[in-house]
């Protein structure tokens, strides 16, 4: 349906994004929706990224886009800790610089995160598998937020990363364990499944999977990987799940012909 001259605001698209991936689809409690700024704003372009930190803000400025949709939240959240004197809230320097800039050039944020992870193809898990560009793969079994994958032959770790590497497009992956393992089956975990999920590798292996792929790392989860028999493949939060950014932007371009719709680069390998 092309209705994009009847939405002009933040708000109608938003009506629209919702069907594709609607908000009690995520994760209970998750911070999704507006967050920042005009939701009635009329819209002249739409940015989808990663996170919004001050180069992918100022892109949207340089671009002339008044809407961010972002995975990430903008805030580096407070922390109060025995180890160190932390700032205050008020004076965490990212959240104050990036709240500058985007109130001052009018720009209205809405974020979609664990309902974009969740949907089924065209969302962050499901990209991230098409990314790596390996013909015949089978889903074997599926969690909501991750599959295991079955090779249509046998493959080394060390040729997985190399399929992990020129998919994604980031030459930084760190490989762990054995790299001339043969595996059939892998499950990749996308973000920070690798640094805050503690035991959901000890799962993807109950479902089938001989290797994993991560976005974070935590050590003490990777060391319980190896204790497992599972080599890990390392890439970074955001390249694993920009292939699902770019999606989403493929996606509200097609819906939206007559609005700019970008994916604006984010991330430290932006």
């Amino acid at each position: 349906m092309n209705s994009t001259t009847k939405l002009t605001t933040a708000r109608d698209i938003v009506k629209i994004f919702e069907e594709i991936a609607p908000l009690d689809s995520g994760v209970p409690g998750d911070e999704l929706g507006f967050i920042l700024g005009n939701p009635d704003v009329p819209v002249k372009g739409i940015g989808c990224m990663w996170c919004a930190h001050t180069e992918s803000i100022q892109y949207c400025i340089d671009n002339d886009i008044n809407m961010i949709l972002c995975h990430e939240s903008v805030w580096m959240y407070g922390q109060k800790s025995p180890w160190y004197e932390a700032p205050d809230d008020s004076q965490i320097f990212s959240n104050r610089r990036r709240r500058e800039m985007l109130e001052t050039h009018g720009i209205t944020v809405y974020r979609s995160h664990s309902n974009w992870d969740a949907l089924p193809v065209d969302g962050i898990a499901d990209s991230a598998v098409t990314a790596l560009g390996i013909d015949g793969l089978k889903t074997v079994s599926r969690q909501k937020f991750f599959s295991v994958q079955e090779l249509p032959k046998p493959m080394s770790i060390q040729e997985l990363l190399r399929h992990v590497e020129i998919g994604i497009g980031y030459e930084g992956c760190r490989l762990f364990g054995n790299k001339n393992k043969q595996i059939e089956r892998f499950a990749f975990l996308i973000g920070g499944f690798g640094e805050n999920q503690l035991h959901m590798p000890q799962v993807a292996m109950e479902m089938g999977a001989e290797a994993i792929i991560i976005g974070e790392m935590s050590e003490f989860i990777v060391m319980s990987c190896l204790d497992m028999g599972l080599p890990v493949i390392e890439t970074l939060h955001s390249v694993s799940e920009i292939p699902g950014i770019k999606r989403q932007t493929a996606i509200l371009a097609d819906r939206f012909p007559d609005l700019p719709v970008k994916y604006v680069p984010s991330g430290i390998n932006s």
